[in-house]
């Protein structure tokens, strides 16, 4: 309705129309015909005459930015040191640390651990370094009865497990798992939780102290209630298998990431990238198992965020850049990305500057991104 003008004839004599018009744009409005409409109307507004007249084709497309992002090769891990890790919730008779293989759980629990030795131990590519267990018991009885049980117990798992290469074990033992008592707590509804906490909390090194306290409230009802739902579970051994992996050429670690990728470095990974093309599919799933291998690797969280900026998942990439190297130039210029696609020019502008001055190429071309796109912006408005 803004494009209309009315105008008043003046009958038999020539007249010039001097028109001008100017409306927000729209993008329906990309490539759409602009005519002139005449409809000319008596003194009884009764029509007379109406016409159109073809003006022009309005080839009116934005400019669409097309940012660099950063990506950074990694540092060669000079020796790739992995660990599995694992639980074992063992059962033992009453004050006893032989294991019995047969005995309730244990057979299942005792096969879960020799799986997890013999796939690092089964494997070409590794060499077993250390075997570690860490023996718990829960924190009823007495404290240094509790202390021969872990410990034993620990012991009889380390024996039990391999006894051949028992030379790689460190064995230690925690007598009463106060920290696994404090967490069940914290995470549950259970009568009298803030009195648990605060006996729990106080009286550190004074073990049994605690244990009466706990046994004391509300008649022992308390009591009762964590040696049937909580105990049982802060009885465990945990272990962790410690090795060294291999070095692989890029033919080796493009089988491996599909296999076994934690055997992988960050450095190998990011060459089994660059033999695909760049934005493709199998380019990017490289970097997501990086991420996933490697969680707090700023590296591979700057690297992680270029994908997700590409793909326009700038929520993902969020979550990523905060995990960088906030003053690495490939981060600096990333998050310039990041404030670009958000339509924030100003910040993005300063980013890059950064990223520039600390040797960005990627940012001096988004600088020149940025001019396109604020002249851009001075036509279309933002």
């Amino acid at each position: 309705s803004d494009a209309y003008t009315i105008l008043r004839r003046k009958n038999g004599t020539e007249q010039t129309v001097n028109y001008s018009a100017r409306i927000p744009y729209e993008k329906w409005m990309n490539g759409a015909e602009l005519e002139l409409l005449a409809d000319v109307r008596g003194c009884a507004n009764c029509q007379k005459e109406e016409s159109s007249a073809f003006v022009t084709r309005a080839n009116l497309e934005r400019y669409v930015v097309k940012p660099a992002v950063a990506f950074v090769s990694p540092a060669v891990e000079a020796v790739k040191n992995r660990a599995e890790e694992g639980r074992a919730y063992l059962d033992f008779p009453v004050n006893q640390t032989r294991i019995y293989p047969d005995y309730r759980r244990n057979p299942s629990e005792l096969a879960a651990i020799k799986r997890t030795v013999d796939v690092v131990k089964n494997d070409a590519n590794t060499t077993i370094t250390e075997i570690d267990i860490v023996g718990y018991a829960s924190p009823e009885g007495r404290y240094a009865a509790n202390a021969r049980l872990a410990q034993g117990r620990a012991e009889a798992l380390k024996n039990y497990v391999m006894p051949q290469i028992c030379r790689m074990f460190k064995v230690n033992s925690v007598p009463e798992d106060w920290a696994g008592l404090r967490e069940y707590v914290t995470k549950n509804a259970l009568p009298l939780k803030d009195e648990i906490l605060s006996i729990i909390d106080k009286n550190e090194n004074d073990y049994d102290v605690k244990e009466g306290c706990i046994k004391a409230l509300d008649g022992g009802k308390v009591y009762a209630t964590l040696l049937q739902d909580c105990y049982p579970a802060l009885r465990h051994s945990d272990y962790t298998v410690r090795y060294v992996v291999r070095g692989f050429n890029v033919e080796e670690a493009k089988q491996i990431i599909r296999t076994r990728p934690q055997q992988l470095s960050l450095q190998e990974m990011f060459l089994v990238a660059q033999t695909y093309e760049k934005g493709s599919n199998e380019f990017n799933e490289v970097f997501d198992v990086a991420v996933r291998m490697f969680p707090d690797d700023p590296t591979a969280n700057i690297n992680a965020a270029a994908i997700e900026l590409q793909r326009g998942d700038l929520q993902q990439s969020v979550r990523y850049l905060d995990k960088a190297d906030a003053q690495a130039s490939a981060t600096l210029n990333n998050r310039g990305v990041l404030k670009l696609l958000q339509g924030d020019l100003d910040s993005a502008e300063s980013c890059f500057k950064q990223a520039q001055a600390k040797g960005s190429v990627e940012a001096g071309a988004n600088l020149e991104e940025m001019v396109n796109k604020r002249k851009d912006d001075a036509i279309f408005g933002k």
